[in-house]
Order: C-alpha cells, then sequence, then structure tokens
C-alpha cells in the first residue's frame, strides 16, 4: 500500500519546500496542494514543492472544472510536469470553496468532470481541441509547446456516488475522503467497480486511496478536539449535500444542521462539540498511534491500494510531526494489527 500527503494551502513557500522534502525522505510517493480559492496560489506551491524534491509525485488535490478552465489546467500541469521532470499529477474535483465569493455555481458536476479528463488528455497529446459540452466549451485549442509527457495521472476526489463511477470509467485514481466505516468504503469500491466495468477495466487498473485528515497526538482529547473543529468546518461546507454522512451513519442534531445552515464556517467549527462521537471516529483520524491504527484497520479493504493523510498539529507542536508518527509509529501498528487479523501480511508501505 501506496503513502501520499495533503498539504493544506496555508504555508509560506520555505515551510512548503521544508515539509516536501520531508515527505520524500519518509518515503511518501505523492503529495498533493490544495487549489483553493483565495489562498495561497496552488501551482506556485506545488513549483516550490518540485525544486525542493526528486522523486516525489505532486499535483493539485484538487482543481476544478469552474474557477480553472480545462484548457488552462491542461497547460498549467504540462508546465508543472516539465518543471518537474515528469512527476506531475492532477487532482480534479467538484469544489465549492471560494465559489460564493467569486460567484461561481458548480452546476453538472458528473459531465463537467468528464468533459474535463476529455479535453486535458486531448491537449495533452498534442490535439487541436474543439468541443462544445454541457460545460466546457473550447474553439481550436491547442497547447503551444511539446508536453514532456502525453499522459499525466489523472485523480477524482469526491464522495459522491455517481463521480465515484464516473472515477472508475475514466480516471486514473481516486480519493476518497473521510471514510473509516468498513461499509461505506465497501460501498464506494462497488462505484468504482462499476465504473471501470463499463470502460472494459479491472479494479486493479485504478489507484484506490483512502483519504484522511489526522492529528496524531498523545493527548487524545486534545486531538479529538482539534478533529472535531475540522469535521464540523467540513460538514459545514458540504450543507445540502449529506448522501455521504447517511453511508457513515452519522445523524447530526438539529442544532448544528441550524448552524450549518447559516453558511458561517468559523460558528461551525465553534460548534464542533455538538457533534456525535461517531462523526470523528468514522471520518478522521485522531489520538495517539495505538488509535488512530485501531480507526484505520478496518477501512483497509481488498482493492484500497493507497493511503492519503492530512495532517493537522496540536497546538504548539509542528506539522511534520504528524507526517512522521503516522509512518514510523501508526503503520507498524496498522501492520501488526492486520498480521492479528487474518495471518498473513496484505499490508506494506513505502514508508517507515
Amino acid at each position: 500500500m501506496k503513502l501520499g500527503v495533503l498539504l493544506n494551502a496555508e504555508y509560506p513557500a520555505h515551510e512548503l519546500a521544508d515539509l516536501g522534502r520531508l515527505c520524500e525522505d519518509l518515503g511518501y510517493d505523492q503529495v498533493w496542494y490544495t487549489d483553493i480559492r483565495l489562498f495561497r496560489e496552488c501551482y506556485l506551491g506545488l513549483a516550490a514543492i518540485a525544486a525542493a524534491t526528486r522523486r516525489v509525485h505532486l499535483g493539485p488535490g484538487v482543481t476544478d472544472p469552474y474557477s480553472r478552465h480545462p484548457a488552462v489546467t491542461a497547460s498549467t500541469i504540462a508546465t508543472l510536469d516539465e518543471l518537474s521532470g515528469g512527476r506531475a499529477l492532477l487532482g480534479l474535483g467538484v469544489g465549492s470553496t471560494g465559489f460564493r465569493e467569486l460567484g461561481i455555481r458548480a452546476v453538472q458536476p458528473v459531465a463537467a468532470l468528464r468533459e474535463t479528463v476529455d479535453v486535458v488528455r486531448r491537449l495533452l497529446r498534442g490535439e487541436e481541441v474543439t468541443v462544445d459540452g454541457k460545460i466546457v466549451s473550447l474553439a481550436a485549442g491547442k497547447l503551444q509547446f511539446r508536453p514532456v509527457r502525453t499522459h499525466v495521472p489523472i485523480y477524482f476526489a469526491t464522495q459522491g456516488a455517481r463521480i465515484t463511477e464516473l472515477a472508475g470509467e475514466v480516471a486514473d485514481g481516486i480519493m476518497i475522503p473521510n471514510t473509516a466505516l468498513p461499509s461505506a468504503v465497501d460501498f464506494y469500491l462497488d462505484g468504482v467497480r462499476r465504473g471501470a466495468g463499463k470502460a472494459g477495466r479491472s479494479l486493479d487498473e485504478v489507484d484506490i486511496a483512502l483519504r484522511f485528515e489526522a492529528c496524531i497526538s498523545d493527548d487524545q482529547a486534545v486531538a479529538e478536539a482539534v478533529m472535531r473543529r475540522r469535521v464540523a468546518a467540513r460538514v459545514a461546507a458540504s450543507y445540502g449535500h449529506w448522501d455521504y454522512l447517511e453511508r457513515l451513519g452519522v445523524a447530526l442534531p438539529e442544532e448544528f444542521v441550524r448552524i450549518a445552515a447559516g453558511g458561517d464556517l468559523r460558528r461551525a467549527a465553534d460548534a464542533g462539540h455538538l457533534l456525535p462521537r461517531e462523526a470523528v471516529d468514522r471520518m478522521v483520524l485522531a489520538g495517539d498511534p495505538g488509535h488512530v491504527a485501531a480507526q484505520l484497520t478496518p477501512a483497509l479493504r481488498p482493492g484500497v491500494s493507497r493511503l492519503i493523510i492530512r495532517p493537522h498539529a496540536a497546538p504548539g507542536h509542528p506539522i511534520g510531526e504528524v507526517l512522521t508518527r503516522f509512518v514510523s509509529e501508526v503503520l507498524p501498528r496498522v501492520r501488526q494489527e492486520v498480521l492479528g487479523q487474518t495471518g498473513q501480511a496484505h499490508v506494506s508501505t513505502t514508508g517507515g
């Protein structure tokens, strides 16, 4: 099982470069960097990581078809691939953060992602592309330089059923976020499998990653407090699109629903204490290494090929501590638990 990291667009360039080197040294083979409107610019950050590393693959985690035109994305990802010596990845999702401020509406997401994949891949192959799709339009567009590679791996990040199936059909990989409940993981794996079958592919042709936000601390209460705020903000940000909560068996109290409906994410984060226990246990990793390993192990199923973590530090601790402890303390415990359950080692990693 391979390892990846998702870093939020909040670090100055020099700190981001240091984190990229640390990830590479620890054995993570992917570094994703969030593309969020009005945060630090994603592709400049990725360029800083590329300049500071030699082996790790890197890309936006994730960009969207609405705030960046897919043709511009194709040009940008080809440039990153050139800069990094063929290490670029392209993460795609529906997006939402910052859309209200920019007046953007994420409509027809399945069509938008399908059309984006088609346009990006054709442009990378050197084609002149004209499309008049449901979302994407392009008139005789053609890259004005030769890409290093004609195929950059494309990953989707989603908790939506239809986009999960589309990932199995057209993407190279999928990142399934915030899902530690085994039945929910199985739901997404079945969706990828159906999509792959439509394209005449098998499940093992898609890199399937479970992506968790994690705070690793010996103080369980502190770790849970950090992640309760984070879960509350994420859930509130997706207000109106809560099908994934049903799959996770998470029911929200009415008081929190009213706060989420108000759209104030800071207030929602402050109301994290209202969330039920299962919201933390089934969506994020929080606690000491033993507790985190116990949360994580049941979610590992045949077909899952990668783990990606987005680290959150306990107050007063560096973010690199979470990255290091995940490899050196959590993963060995995961291996031990899997061995104890099955009698055979079907979990191994590139790190640790």
